[in-house]
């Protein structure tokens, strides 16, 4: 329910379902009743701060194991700022694990996030993309270094 893209949201998928309470609480008590394995989601921030609360209590009713929660509204585009404190009213709200997304960029900022927010993990998705090395507490490592490790990886898989 995170994607706020238009071919996801003209389906009825990604972001628009968050329009639709009932059923989000349809899919994933659905989901938790006929799978034997953890079932999260992932949200977007609602109009109004009160009203994702809502929505995060109601999913957290469902029986889930965690809700992820990207820190910008529908509209918002990459370039907002994401609203932190906004994450920070769900996980004082919630007593599931809260993973805390938006502006992770840098290695420091899953620390900053984490402080700043009380979420229990971070999910990193541009900052990843665009930074290979953004999980590496050294800094961002030369680009050519990261793509020579990455090969050798996929090659030679688990140390063979």
């Amino acid at each position: 329910m995170g994607c706020p893209r238009s071919f996801s949201i003209s389906g009825g998928m990604g972001a628009a379902l968050l329009r639709k309470p009932e059923l989000i609480a349809d899919i994933l008590t659905t989901l938790r009743r006929n799978l034997d394995i953890p079932v999260t989601c992932k949200i977007r921030l609602l109009k109004c701060p009160q009203d994702t609360v809502e929505l995060a209590r109601r999913i957290e009713k469902t029986g889930v194991s965690a809700v992820a929660v990207h820190g910008r509204k529908v509209a918002d585009r990459p370039r907002d700022p994401a609203k932190w404190n906004e994450i920070a009213d769900i996980v004082a709200a919630l007593s599931i694990p809260v993973i805390a997304n938006g502006d992770v960029f840098e290695y420091g900022d899953f620390e900053r996030i984490k402080v700043a927010t009380g979420a229990t993990s971070v999910m990193a998705a541009r900052g990843a993309l665009w930074n290979a090395s953004i999980f590496s507490p050294v800094g961002k490592l030369d680009w050519e270094d990261v793509k020579r490790q990455y090969v050798r990886k996929v090659e030679y898989p688990m140390g063979q």
